[in-house]
């Protein structure tokens, strides 16, 4: 398959200097969910940032459909290539500001706010009651949590990166949560890299990455 995403390389040390990952590339297919697997503390969660460029690396290249983004292309990168993170932060205000706040935002954006998405989205997630003039404050932390997750979707990026994306959530919420994120990964034009750490959902994923003892290869 020609590739849709490609970057790196990328090096990284821990908070005590200890090698992460070095000269590690990634190069992707679009219409696939790849789940990305390893031990806690392998850096899985700062290589996402690397590839979404929130973790500044200069001597990395970043391709999009084969398109180069530098400088003072990355908040168009950014905005591309978006994180999903299990810590978002919900801005103060209602559930209806917090999901149409990145269309006021991200760079390059030429589509607006959809209200019917935004509650299809919810009701994909076991939130369909819930009202959209809700204060943010007032939600749960797993409603918060699922809260991020509609947010990353409504964005609809070509490619969504999520770090534990189902981290904490009840079996079945998370069930339902990630057939989501499966139906976004298989529409061409789209892409999604994905930390999990249930082998059950990691079994379904089209493509397996482990990043182990410093090195990132396909999962066996």
């Amino acid at each position: 398959m020609a590739a849709f995403l490609e970057c790196g390389p990328f090096s990284a040390h821990d908070g005590e200097g200890r090698l992460l990952f070095d000269d590690t590339s990634v190069s992707l297919a679009d219409g696939q969910f790849v789940a990305l697997e390893g031990p806690s503390g392998s850096g899985k969660s700062t290589l996402l940032r690397c590839i979404t460029g929130l973790a500044w690396s200069p001597e990395a290249g970043r391709k999009l459909e084969g398109v180069d983004y530098r400088g003072a292309q990355m908040p168009t990168w950014r905005a591309q290539v978006s994180l999903a993170a299990q810590d978002a932060p919900m801005i103060p205000g209602s559930v209806r500001g917090n999901l149409g706040f990145p269309f006021a935002q991200k760079a390059g954006c030429d589509r607006g706010f959809g209200e019917d998405e935004a509650v299809r989205l919810l009701t994909g997630v076991g939130l369909g009651r819930l009202p959209l003039d809700r204060e943010v404050r007032t939600l749960s932390g797993g409603e918060r949590h699922r809260l991020a997750l509609v947010r990353g979707l409504l964005w609809d990026p070509p490619v969504l990166v999520a770090d534990e994306p189902l981290s904490g959530l009840d079996p079945e919420v998370a069930g339902l949560c990630f057939e989501l994120l499966l139906r976004y990964a298989r529409r061409p034009g789209r892409l999604l890299l994905c930390a999990l750490h249930d082998p059950k959902f990691n079994a379904r994923a089209d493509r397996r990455l482990r990043l182990a003892e410093g090195s990132l290869g396909e999962a066996r």
